[in-house]
């Protein structure tokens, strides 16, 4: 992976708040920068186009897990991973998931991501539909001490629709502009 001020975010964050020592392991990335430097930064993989990262944790392939947990086909190239989510606050991280969804939407269905319990309220409270997938437990990936911390903050992969992740950041971020007013 080519050295970016987007990976350098990662890892910075990753350490400080994890005391990991992972490396983002994504070539494509979107961030959200202000004067210049990344706020937010996520990676992205088309399921269509390469193995995902976050399948170590699942126990099939991922449209597999999706069709069972969708009650109905999901084929693999409508699916895309997100991961290496690092921000410095979280508006900026919120504007990063509404360009992200908005930018990756119009190729692929759904999105999957593994998800730490503070990523996942967030969503919540943001109004964005979830499904569980599985739990990532730490004895599924080759090398977990890189991970710091990571393993307690109760990850998770989880999946939602695109476009039902769409029409709920929107309305956040609108209602977020309407107290501001």
């Amino acid at each position: 992976m080519i050295e970016t001020n987007s990976s350098n975010l990662i890892r910075r964050r990753y350490s400080s708040v994890h005391g990991a020592r992972a490396q983002p392991c994504f070539s494509n990335m979107l961030d959200v920068a202000r004067a210049g430097a990344p706020r937010a930064v996520l990676g992205y993989r088309r399921a269509g186009n390469e193995p995902l990262f976050l399948e170590c944790y699942l126990d099939a392939p991922v449209e597999d897990c999706l069709t069972a947990a969708l009650d109905r086909p999901i084929v693999r190239k409508s699916v895309i991973e997100i991961g290496s989510l690092a921000a410095d606050d979280a508006f900026a991280m919120v504007s990063l998931w509404a360009m992200a969804a908005n930018d990756l939407g119009g190729e692929c269905e759904i999105a999957v991501a593994t998800l730490t319990a503070p990523l996942r309220q967030m969503f919540r409270r943001m109004g964005v539909p979830l499904h569980t997938l599985a739990p990532a437990r730490a004895d599924r990936v080759g090398d977990p001490e890189i991970w710091g911390r990571y393993y307690d903050s109760d990850p998770l992969v989880c999946a939602g629709l695109i476009a039902e992740g769409q029409r709920a950041i929107g309305a956040y971020l609108s209602a977020r502009r309407n107290i501001a007013a």
